[in-house]
């Protein structure tokens, strides 16, 4: 089929328009995008983010029941512990075999 066929038979793509897209959802790139919208509110702007992942959610496949050191989570959301994040077993020792 030519394009202008397709365009005939299917109509036109949609479409969005983002100011930053963001390639994978692991924790820099999560970090990333909710560090940009904080800035961006800062400021008193908006700024259209898209993290694309291939998993079926962002951090499928890095963050689901990782072991990770809160303190890059309390620089972007000091008070993660009130807002209900669900990290609930804390690390109480470090064995490296």
């Amino acid at each position: 089929m030519s394009p202008q066929e397709i365009l005939s038979t299917y109509g036109p793509r949609e479409a969005m328009e983002y100011d930053v897209v963001i390639v994978g959802g692991g924790p820099a790139g999560l970090s990333t995008a909710i560090r940009l919208k904080q800035l961006a509110a800062d400021k008193g702007s908006e700024i259209n983010v898209c993290v694309l992942e291939k998993g079926s959610e962002p951090g499928a496949h890095i963050l689901s029941g990782a072991v990770m050191d809160p303190r890059a989570l309390t620089e972007l959301f000091p008070h993660w512990k009130e807002l209900g994040a669900p990290l609930n077993q804390p690390v109480t020792g470090d064995d490296l075999l």
